[in-house]
């Protein structure tokens, strides 16, 4: 449950919007969910072609490929990384909408709400790392999502790239079953709001309540080297993902 929750944590603080110029931006991190929660401190490295989330706390690090449309998750510990292609969360997700019975639906419902409603407000202005962000409120059954973004900043992932990858985000929680509507509406409206988030709080999922605040951030060429796999063995998580949903199908 709560590398689950880390999961989603990071997929909703990588959402970005789009620009052209390499970013470096530092985050503190409190995240607190029903098995816990501490601060950590994370980097995020954006480029056209990659996307990095690092985590050296938890030795953890979430690497996106644009242009193969692929995610990688690298657990240094472990010494493995798990590969998910966009086509298969997206084949995964249809799956679990096919599936998903009426009475688990409803229990998914009680714990995470009604998808279907959602509201977005804007709340004023606030200073996060010396720039001024915009404060919005984004709610989605019980998922609570506060984003303060500056419109004046965006990263430089090429638009068709980011849209598909969007797409996918919310599918990557397929496992979760019907709660993965509630992440696909979010990340919609994310998708909406201008300007790189640079202060996000997420609640109501899990017993989590987290924070990600930039505290420092860089504009300039990024090494290519900070995207290179490591020679640690990759899982096919998408394949393994299908195969679990198939034999659930024939239950």
């Amino acid at each position: 449950m709560r590398r689950l929750a880390l999961l989603a944590l990071g997929l909703l603080f990588s959402a970005i919007t789009l620009g052209a110029t390499d970013l470096t931006i530092a985050f503190k991190v409190e995240g607190k969910s029903l098995m816990g929660g501490k601060t950590t401190t994370e980097t995020h490295y954006y480029t056209s072609k990659y996307q990095m989330v690092r985590n050296e706390s938890s030795k953890t690090d979430s690497l996106v490929d644009y242009e193969k449309a692929t995610t990688y998750t690298i657990d240094h510990d472990k010494k493995k990384i798990a590969m998910m292609r966009m086509d298969d969360a997206l084949a995964a997700m249809e799956s679990m909408d096919q599936q998903s019975p009426g009475a688990m639906k409803g229990v998914m419902g009680a714990m995470f709400g009604d998808a279907s409603k959602c509201t977005v407000e804007k709340m004023g202005t606030e200073a996060v790392a010396g720039r001024t962000c915009t404060i919005h409120k984004i709610t989605v059954g019980k998922l609570v999502m506060v984003m303060s973004a500056d419109p004046s900043l965006s990263a430089p992932v090429p638009a068709a790239s980011y849209s598909r990858m969007m797409k996918a985000r919310a599918a990557t929680m397929a496992k979760a079953g019907p709660s993965a509507a509630s992440f696909k509406r979010l990340y919609e409206e994310m998708s909406k709001i201008k300007g790189l988030p640079l202060k996000t709080r997420m609640s109501g999922f899990l017993g989590m309540n987290a924070l990600s605040e930039a505290t420092q951030i860089k504009a300039g060429p990024i090494s290519g080297a900070i995207f290179a796999l490591p020679a640690y063995p990759i899982e096919d998580a998408g394949k393994q993902l299908r195969e679990e949903i198939s034999k659930g199908k024939k239950k």
